[in-house]
């Protein structure tokens, strides 16, 4: 079982997938917001979080700053990386610019909308299985 938060402003989007996920025996919750996402992130502490990058009050981009920076203001003391969930951007926006700019705030992966489901599965069954590099 891994836990994944699922974070999008289209509540028809959070509702499929975490229903996807919960069925194959996952722990899911979801977020309509980047501000929900990050305080969900704190109290759920998620193994893996797909997030949509335009959204209201807080968009993906600094919601995954966010993620990161409290992450490492907790794990100071031991592994850095080891409790950070993946971060994974699940968006319609395209593009080489927003592949590079997801990473540079803390993205692992990005997967264009809409995904496909066993795209979405295979990667869930991967990083269920991966453990964070040492930073």
């Amino acid at each position: 079982m891994t836990r994944i938060l699922v974070v999008d402003d289209l509540k028809d989007i959070t509702e499929t997938m975490g229903l996807l996920f919960e069925t194959l025996g996952h722990e899911t919750t979801v977020a309509e917001d980047g501000r929900q996402a990050v305080d969900k992130t704190r109290a759920f502490e998620p193994e893996i979080v797909f997030m949509d990058l335009d959204m209201p009050v807080l968009d993906g981009y600094e919601a995954a700053r966010e993620i990161r920076a409290a992450a490492l203001a907790r794990e100071i003391r031991a592994a850095a990386l080891a409790r950070q969930p993946f971060l994974v951007a699940l968006t319609a926006s395209h593009g080489a610019a927003v592949e590079v700019a997801t990473r540079a705030v803390g993205f692992d992966f990005y997967l264009r909308k809409p995904a496909d489901t066993n795209a979405l599965l295979a990667l869930v069954a991967d990083l269920s299985t991966r453990t964070r590099p040492s930073p």
